[in-house]
């Protein structure tokens, strides 16, 4: 009886590190393990490489465009209707209206005398002053004036205050502060437009000329 207890004590001190190391056996997962991997689902650059058609969106046709629409009289005209006028076709009366209105237009300017518009007079240091002038035809002679050697300035500007004209002569008068007094002005009709003479600021006079600006 004690060697037989002997025997299995040994056998248990033997074989029990390796019973207790010994792993269950999994045959399911043995079998995932070992089976081969399936191929990877092709790819658009595999399919381009072995020439299969991509199921793409059609581009869309180049189609020629449409002309717009046209003015029709009784119609309304729409904000994308660009080729379309809102207005109908002038009617009779309406254009002798407008051909009054030209020819008055017309008219006005025929009126106007050779002084109209703006000039500019000079001295031999430069630009003194410009005119605006306003020339009626019927004698009648006004405008304004500027200093180009102060512009921007408050006092650089006004309105001329007395203005005479004869056949060749031509006089003008203003105010033009920080001058003491009134700047005036004496000039003599030339040929091809200009005029020359006098400048007067605070009692010095300096030779100018009046040309056209």
């Amino acid at each position: 009886m004690p060697r037989t207890r002997a025997a299995v004590l040994t056998f248990a001190l033997l074989f029990a590190p390796a019973l207790a190391s010994a792993q269950p056996v999994d045959p399911i997962g043995d079998l995932l393990k070992s089976a081969p991997a399936g191929p990877s689902p092709p790819s658009d650059e595999d399919d381009e490489a072995r020439g299969v058609d991509l199921d793409l969106p059609d581009a869309a046709p180049n189609t020629p465009s449409r002309p717009g629409p046209v003015s029709v009289p009784g119609q309304r005209v729409l904000v994308d209707d660009h080729k379309r006028t809102p207005e109908p076709p002038l009617t009779s009366a309406e254009r002798g209206y407008e051909s009054r209105i030209r020819a008055g237009f017309t008219a006005a300017e025929n009126r106007q005398g050779s002084l109209e518009g703006r000039w500019l007079v000079r001295s031999q240091a430069g630009a003194l002053y410009a005119f605006q002038l306003i020339d009626s035809g019927s004698g009648t002679l006004d405008g304004a004036w500027s200093d180009p050697r102060r512009p921007g300035a408050l006092t650089g500007s006004g309105y001329i205050r007395s203005a005479s004209r004869s056949t060749d002569r031509l006089s003008l008068s203003f105010e033009a502060p920080p001058h003491r007094g009134p700047v005036r002005l004496q000039l003599r009709a030339e040929p091809a437009g200009q005029w020359s003479g006098v400048l007067s600021e605070d009692g010095v006079e300096v030779s100018v000329r009046m040309q056209r600006d």
